[in-house]
């Protein structure tokens, strides 16, 4: 397991989905003021992931996107110069040179799990937007020091609120295993068609989880036999197995589908 993407499931393996209401959205259009709160940079293929909280840090949005942009932006984050101009350094000249600004960047929809923006760019005496990627927005707005949206739809369909415990998304076994509910942008990372099963977000060193060879990042799909839909479900079963009793699981880590014994 990449442990770049262990950083997701340790930010939000105790926090629940979003519910938006009152106060998380600025008066008028509705839209929710940003800023990067991290990026891990993944070189190896797999997706990278930028993470955006409000100005509270109430609310966080992660998002993934390609290694280039998240290197971009990373570069950035950590002031880090180039000997040549990237291409996002590029872009900012370019709006520079033209005598253009860029006023904001939204990230305002999501359709079929991806997630689009666009930039609010003015020239002269006219604005203009322009369709770009979540990724390059975030990259541009760094450059030019311009406040960062997301919009009502974007906040609902991808937010998580920070800094509550929830334990109705989570479940602690006395096995030395945690899981979290599984959601539908994490089913989507590991290609599941449906979000289902649970995923593993700690395992306890030394525990019988740690000894049937669980792994941070597994999602566990069924359980003595009996399939797994949901977090729910996973706490009823588990509840329902004497204690001392051996249990059985079917674990998904990638493409594999590994089946798992945790003894007494």
């Amino acid at each position: 397991m990449k442990k770049w993407i262990i950083f997701l499931w340790i930010l939000f393996s105790w926090v629940p989905p979003l519910h938006l209401g009152r106060g998380t959205t600025p008066e008028g259009n509705g839209d929710l003021e940003v800023k990067v709160k991290g990026v891990n940079v993944n070189p190896d293929g797999e997706s990278s992931l930028v993470v955006l909280v409000d100005l509270h840090d109430k609310t966080a949005l992660p998002i993934f996107i390609g290694f280039a942009e998240a290197r971009a932006i990373g570069l950035k984050m950590n002031d880090i110069k180039t000997i040549r101009p990237m291409t996002h350094d590029l872009m900012k000249t370019i709006v520079d040179r033209l005598e253009a600004k860029l006023v904001r960047v939204v990230i305002n929809k999501v359709e079929n799990n991806i997630i689009y923006s666009i930039l609010h760019m003015r020239l002269g005496d006219s604005e203009i937007e322009i369709d770009s990627r979540p990724s390059d927005a975030i990259a541009l707005a760094l450059r030019t020091g311009t406040p960062i949206f997301a919009s009502r739809e974007v906040v609902e369909a991808i937010g998580v609120a920070l800094g509550e415990l929830d334990n109705q998304n989570r479940f602690v076994m006395r096995q030395g295993l945690t899981v979290q509910k599984m959601t539908p942008l994490l089913a989507q990372h590991f290609g599941l068609d449906v979000p289902e099963g649970v995923l593993v977000s700690g395992v306890q060193p030394g525990s019988q989880a740690e000894g049937a060879g669980l792994k941070t990042g597994d999602v566990i799909i069924e359980i003595n036999g009996q399939k797994i839909d949901d977090l729910k479900e996973f706490k009823a079963i588990v509840r329902g197995i004497e204690e001392g009793k051996r249990i059985t699981l079917l674990v998904r880590r990638g493409k594999e589908s590994i089946p798992m014994t945790m003894s007494p």
